[in-house]
């Protein structure tokens, strides 16, 4: 019995510490449209979120001002901060409730 666990633990470890085959490798390929870092909407606007100091997902800008998800985009399948709707504060601290 000792003899056959011993035989499976080897056959296991060999099996694990076996080195990937070179097709197994993924290519990483830079973003076709842009750097990864801009932002990809017209209004230049995205989702933000900060649960932790009682921020929903909002919409905040590149001038770091806050407004609210555009509701109509998003039940038709766009992005909702392209363009955002009512304006809510300059950054996401002043954001109303804000506990951080």
């Amino acid at each position: 019995m000792k003899l056959l666990i011993l035989s499976l633990f080897i056959a296991a470890t060999s099996v694990s510490a076996s080195p990937l085959e070179v097709d197994a490798a993924v290519e990483i390929r830079a973003p076709e449209q842009g750097d990864i870092e801009s932002r990809q909407t017209a209004s230049g606007c995205n989702y933000f979120a900060a649960p932790r100091c009682c921020v929903p997902t909002i919409c905040q800008c590149a001038n770091g001002w806050v407004y609210q998800l555009n509701q109509d985009n998003m039940n038709r399948g766009l992005h909702g901060c392209d363009p955002p709707w009512g304006f809510i504060s300059k950054s996401n601290s002043q954001f109303p409730g804000y506990c951080c």
